[in-house]
């Protein structure tokens, strides 16, 4: 209760930050929900050819290769939250943490999109659900903490009130716990999505 109480605090604290993060996030869902809705023929076809294929290859079970998949997944996640905090720690970093946030919401709106255009309504939100819900869950705040972290960092550096060596550690230990956070939903997606999507193939 005493930990919820302190991110609770901490959220409100820095809520302007965490509200433009969240503005942006979702102009970049909106932005790959346009995208799908105004793909051409052509796109749709090679989209929808790709997802048909990846489901394909979940429900044949033996096509998954799991350490594989965990070990891309962990790369790409990790290289994303160092950037993050690389991106904190630099004069210009703020403008370009902000692309990442959009760019982000684009990739999510777009996989959604363009599995329900694919799939349906019906088989479509249970194939997302199911595939993405369980990872996102934790990638996600640990991504906004991060994101928010080093937006501090950067309005700090420019108004040249804060402790810099102090303030780089802060922002190095939230990318450590950030880290921790987006191994476990590499796990997650592997381990857990994955059975998810198998369980419920009968009904995508």
């Amino acid at each position: 209760m005493k930990k919820q109480s302190i991110l609770v605090e901490y959220i409100m604290k820095n809520k302007k930050n965490f509200g433009i993060i969240l503005i942006l996030f979702f102009i970049g869902i909106i932005g790959g929900i346009f995208f799908i809705n105004n793909a051409n023929i052509s796109q749709i076809e090679e989209i929808k050819q790709y997802v048909i294929k990846l489901v394909d290859n979940i429900k044949t079970y033996g096509d998954i290769n799991r350490t594989d998949i965990l070990i891309q997944s962990i790369k790409q996640n990790v290289w994303s939250m160092l950037l993050i905090w690389f991106l904190g720690c630099t004069i210009i970093g703020s403008i370009f943490i902000f692309i990442a946030i959009i760019y982000k919401g684009f990739s999510l709106g777009y996989t959604i999109s363009a599995i329900i255009a694919c799939l349906g309504i019906r088989k479509g939100s249970t194939f997302a659900i199911a595939a993405l819900l369980a990872q996102n869950i934790i990638f996600l705040p640990a991504f906004f903490i991060l994101s928010e972290s080093g937006i501090k960092l950067y309005k700090g550096i420019c108004k040249h009130n804060i402790d810099l060596k102090v303030e780089v550690i802060r922002h190095s230990i939230v990318m450590l716990i950030s880290l921790f956070l987006v191994i476990i939903s590499s796990f997650t997606e592997v381990y857990i999505s994955t059975n998810l999507i198998i369980f419920l193939k009968d009904f995508i």
